[in-house]
């Protein structure tokens, strides 16, 4: 009876221990940087606008400049929101998200205290049988997260830049991704 307890003790110490070598090897520390709202990133985005082809909803002000692939021009693609999980207080989502209502790409960022997590999703309406056995279009390699604090409340101010290498899987391109972001916190 000893020698079951111990195996099973060994068991769940190493699912334990493989737990916690995950979550340091996915997550990633937040930086932090009290003046990012004042940075000329963050300033610039009052002189951008989205691009007509993206924008289901009128709206007027632009929340952030991040582009998977780096374009020249004023014009924006993506949209930024950020949500406070109502059952856990020290969970938010932040969503990147870039589509034309019947395909695009979301960049989701997990935020836990002072540790996150990037992953991507691209969806589609166009969908086939055996789409569940294709890899993701867009893999994040590194990411990189500064925000002007480590926690949030509803209703506050939230301002921030991101960094990614994604590897955009057709091609296995690696691509250097980055862009400055500002919303309220819902």
């Amino acid at each position: 009876m000893r020698k079951v307890l111990r195996i099973f003790f060994l068991i769940i110490s190493a699912v334990f221990i493989l737990g916690i070598a995950y979550f340091f090897s996915k997550w990633n520390k937040i930086n932090v940087d009290d003046n990012i709202g004042k940075s000329t990133g963050i300033k610039t985005l009052d002189k951008k606008v989205f691009d007509h082809t993206y924008l289901i909803f009128d709206s007027t002000k632009v929340k952030t400049d991040f582009e998977i692939y780096k374009k020249l021009s004023d014009t924006v693609t993506f949209n930024f929101s950020a949500n406070k999980n109502p059952n856990y207080s020290n969970l938010t989502l932040l969503t990147f998200n870039s589509g034309d209502g019947f395909a695009g790409v979301n960049i989701n960022v997990v935020k836990y205290k002072s540790f996150f997590y990037a992953s991507s999703e691209s969806y589609t309406d166009n969908k086939r049988t055996f789409d569940f056995l294709e890899p993701e279009r867009y893999i994040i390699k590194n990411q990189k997260l500064t925000l002007n604090k480590t926690q949030y409340k509803k209703g506050d101010s939230i301002y921030g830049k991101i960094e990614l290498e994604i590897k955009f899987t057709p091609t296995n391109e690696i691509v250097n991704s980055e862009g400055y972001f500002r919303s309220i916190v819902d």
